[in-house]
């Protein structure tokens, strides 16, 4: 019996939570009825709204495989360093330290690595190898890259005088050791505005700009005034510089603890060595009169005598003892002599014809 009763009142239950479920169901909720605020259904959300779009992948940067773009990547790696080189090392030097015999402030292995020699187990070619490669393989094959070539030797080779002298504090005329790393350091800051200049020109340069020695450029069709002004361009600098160029690399450089820079020398002669046996063929078809090429050929013997008198004096700096050489240098006299006769040409050639 009251099992029956349980159940009867368990049904009642029932009844009455599904008469008010579908009270609920059919009874709408009044919109004002914070519960109907509530479960109303959402505003479109426009979900593009601030999207960010992929960033697409960036396609490596194609190097162009011409000479020029060749020469251009060489060129910067090696300037970087001869920059870094003044910058980094030779401007902060502290030569009073020097004088005191103290040169604990810079690491001059390291230095030595940025400036000349790189670093085989950094895997790190130096300037003085990629120098090297250029003057052994590319002089005469445009003027602005021989102009960095020249300067950037030059920079080594002074270089190498300031860094030997950084070696030898202990020597007991340390003055004159320190003096010398200071002027040989002032050089090379001097020389390293030539080399940031030729290799800024080099930078412009289009991936597509052919050698001087390239077919389709000796083929270039040229008359005599054109003539005129490229060899200006390509001798001018360094004809004017001869005798200059003798003196502070071979004449004026052995006194002291000082020593020749014959490698750099070697470079400006190799230059226009390579220049007189392209523009002696390119002469040919010059579209020039008798006169001129008679001309053409004074200015290019002119070069080859002074490049001989210079030649000359290898040997009194390479094979003579320093102390037999004596004060006096007897190749200098004709060094200048046939320098002053090559730029005659170049003078007439600069003045513009009235």
């Amino acid at each position: 019996m009251k099992s029956l009763r349980q159940l009867t009142r368990n049904l009642a239950l029932c009844l009455t939570f599904f008469a008010l479920a579908t009270a609920c169901e059919k009874k709408p909720l009044d919109k004002n009825d914070p519960m109907a605020q509530a479960f109303a259904k959402p505003e479109h959300i426009d979900l593009d709204i601030g999207k960010i779009e992929a960033v697409p992948e960036e396609k490596p940067v194609e190097i162009a495989h011409t000479w020029a773009a060749a020469i251009k990547e060489q060129v910067k790696l090696a300037e970087a360093d001869l920059q870094s080189c003044r910058n980094d090392y030779l401007v902060p030097f502290q030569f009073e330290k020097m004088r005191r015999r103290n040169v604990e402030f810079v690491n001059i292995t390291e230095m030595d690595e940025v400036c000349m020699d790189g670093s085989p187990d950094k895997k790190k070619r130096g300037p003085l190898k990629i120098l090297r490669n250029l003057a052994q393989e590319h002089i005469g094959k445009n003027p602005q890259l021989d102009r960095f070539i020249a300067s950037g030797m030059e920079q080594l080779e002074f270089f190498r005088v300031f860094s030997f002298m950084t070696k030898k504090v202990g020597a007991p005329e340390i003055q004159l050791v320190t003096d010398l790393a200071k002027a040989s350091a002032d050089r090379v800051r001097l020389v390293g505005m030539d080399v940031d200049k030729a290799a800024a020109a080099i930078a412009e340069w289009p991936d597509g700009t052919l050698p001087d020695d390239d077919p389709t450029a000796v083929a270039k069709a040229l008359d005599a005034a054109a003539f005129k002004a490229q060899l200006v361009n390509e001798y001018g600098w360094l004809v004017d510089d001869f005798t200059s160029a003798y003196d502070r690399f071979a004449n004026k450089s052995w006194e002291g603890y000082d020593m020749p820079k014959l490698t750099a020398l070697r470079t400006w002669v190799a230059i226009p060595r390579k220049r007189l046996q392209q523009d002696r063929a390119r002469l040919a078809t010059v579209a020039a009169d008798a006169k001129q090429k008679t001309e053409f050929e004074g200015f290019f013997n002119g070069v080859d005598a002074a490049l001989k008198a210079i030649e000359a004096g290898y040997d009194r700096y390479e094979k003579t003892p320093k102390d037999e050489r004596g004060p006096k240098d007897p190749n200098r006299g004709n060094v200048e002599k046939t320098q002053k006769a090559a730029q005659k040409f170049l003078a007439t050639w600069r003045t513009p014809a009235k």
